[in-house]
């Protein structure tokens, strides 16, 4: 790390003393330090999970000082960080982490890392939501095997859409709630336009694999969707988390 003069860009007069960070850590401290008690030799930090802690690492946003899965990123000015008589520790908000990782990564990239619980759920919703096409999919090819060729895209693109409106009601009621969207009639059926025009890549992959697999290699269709739903999955994860719900997110600006 750099010396400690070098590290401390960012000061605020606080209770009658000076209390400082590095830069990065700036508006975070704004925040918090109305809930501290500043008084005498005190050191300003948080606990991390491995995850934020690998992230701080890779990052390489500066801090006072990092150990024992504790970053210390405020201190008294004037006073020596390694010799702390005590260390407060205040928890980070997902939007504390996304002003800290915006500071060195774009904000469609800062976002989805700050909020790794989020994502986790979003991409759970997505699996469940292969059962719920692979199974409305293969029913109604079931009824339709007899008709030809046309029952592949058909049962295809019943499967995607039913798979849609699958993850696009838990994400709404589960993944994004309380991010601050739009609750009435026109921003929820805006978002649903959007989550649809977000999939319209991975809606192409799946007819196209359920419709050539099939008759090329003679793939089972069950297969044959798997495959086109997992190839148009990531793309619809990128456009879905940001474009349908993180947009206003991505653009807020603080």
């Amino acid at each position: 790390m750099d010396n400690l003069a070098n590290d401390l860009k960012y000061c605020i007069a606080y209770s009658g003393v000076e209390v400082c960070s590095p830069l990065e850590w700036g508006e975070i401290l704004s925040s918090k330090i109305d809930n501290i008690a500043v008084s005498g030799n005190i050191c300003i930090g948080t606990k991390l999970s491995l995850y934020r802690f690998l992230l701080l690492r890779l990052l390489r946003l500066r801090a006072l000082r990092l150990n024992n899965m504790v970053v210390v990123w405020g201190v008294i000015a004037g006073r020596d960080v390694l010799n702390c008589r005590e260390i407060i520790l205040v928890n980070l908000s997902d939007n504390d982490w996304l002003k800290l990782y915006a500071r060195k990564l774009p904000r469609l990239l800062a976002l989805p890392l700050s909020e790794p619980l989020r994502v986790l759920v979003f991409m759970f919703i997505g699996i469940s939501g292969i059962f719920i096409n692979l199974t409305s999919a293969q029913a109604i090819y079931a009824l339709l095997a007899k008709y030809g060729y046309i029952a592949s895209p058909i049962a295809s693109t019943t499967g995607f859409e039913t798979s849609v409106l699958w993850n696009f009601i838990l994400h709404e009621k589960i993944t994004f709630k309380g991010t601050g969207l739009e609750k009435h009639l026109k921003g929820v059926l805006t978002r649903l336009v959007k989550y649809h025009l977000a999939s319209i890549g991975s809606w192409i992959t799946q007819v196209t694999m359920a419709t050539l697999l099939p008759l090329l290699l003679r793939t089972p269709f069950w297969l044959a969707q798997l495959v086109g739903i997992i190839l148009g999955f990531a793309v619809n994860f990128i456009l879905g988390y940001i474009y349908t719900w993180s947009m206003h997110r991505v653009k807020r600006v603080w």
